[in-house]
């Protein structure tokens, strides 16, 4: 087995593993049924999403059920112990920055710290037209996650914050508490020329996609902006977020990390099915998932 190509994600990092319970058309006692199996089986992450109705014009369109994400994972929070948490991932501008942030770091003490902040610069342009929420264009929309980045590192560090730019500003703002470790780790999904930039400057973890050869081609280009402003790659953790397929089978589940872990991804995150949990998902917690933590810490 080839090492990883990533700087961080070298042969003896151990591999982690979530599940995502998009909460459309799910129930508030189906996802609870799934967090509590995710945190008793070995899963080191459960997530749940940040939309407002449903989003498969195969189910039940958008007339189906649909919990608010950052309350979902707050209860959540108080009945697990184990999993991160968080949501893949939170739109930028569903919520004013502070109203985001401090839902963040509520959610992080409540959970002791367990939290991991997704967000993202949005794009489902549909939930903002059906309850008026403005949709700035793209541009616009990853200067105001750029700038929503920089207030967030200044209130986790500063007594007061003072910040003034195009979109937002601080003005002496006070914030309390402070995330319970000093710093809430984020995760961001886009492989987007000028969100890549600041995915260097300001992100924990990154979510590539694409194919394996793909994701490796990305990370390069990552790796290169990293190292123009001066700042370790090794800082960041390679995620990848999958659909439900690679559970059908052990063997399936084990061909895909295996794919993806090879040219760097430490993280794998999958959607669950709506069925809800199957026997074949109970057999990869209990077989496949320690098999592959040792393999990879191994290698």
């Amino acid at each position: 087995m080839t090492g990883p190509t990533h700087g961080k994600n070298k042969p003896g990092d151990v591999l982690d593993f979530g599940i995502i319970t998009g909460q459309h058309y799910r129930p508030w006692g189906d996802i609870k049924e799934q967090w509590l199996w995710a945190d008793e089986s070995g899963w080191d992450s459960a997530w749940a999403f940040d939309h407002f109705f449903g989003l498969r014009k195969d189910m039940e369109g958008e007339e189906g059920v649909c919990l608010e994400g950052w309350t979902l994972i707050a209860a959540l929070a108080t009945m697990t112990s184990r999993v991160q948490l968080g949501l893949m991932v939170t739109g930028i501008t569903h919520r004013e920055p502070i109203v985001l942030y401090k839902n963040a770091v509520t959610v992080d003490h409540v959970s002791d710290g367990r939290l991991i902040l997704g967000v993202g610069a949005a794009w489902q342009e549909r939930e903002h037209e059906a309850y008026g929420i403005p949709f700035p264009p793209p541009g616009e929309r990853v200067d105001r996650f750029a700038e929503q980045m920089e207030m967030y590192r200044l209130l986790e560090t500063q007594q007061r914050s003072d910040f003034k730019g195009e979109h937002y500003s601080l003005v002496n703002a006070p914030f309390e508490p402070k995330p319970v470790h000093g710093h809430i780790p984020i995760l961001v999904g886009s492989t987007g020329k000028r969100m890549m930039t600041y995915i260097a400057k300001y992100a924990d973890q990154w979510d590539g996609g694409g194919t394996p050869e793909e994701y490796a081609e990305r990370g390069k280009r990552l790796n290169q902006l990293c190292e123009e402003i001066g700042r370790d790659s090794a800082e960041i953790r390679w995620v990848l977020s999958t659909g439900s397929a690679p559970f059908e089978t052990e063997d399936a589940f084990r061909d895909h990390v295996r794919q993806y872990a090879d040219v760097g991804v430490r993280s794998f995150l999958f959607n669950t099915p709506f069925s809800g949990v199957t026997d074949s998902m109970r057999a990869v917690a209990d077989n496949v998932l320690p098999e592959l933590r040792k393999e990879f810490s191994a290698s």
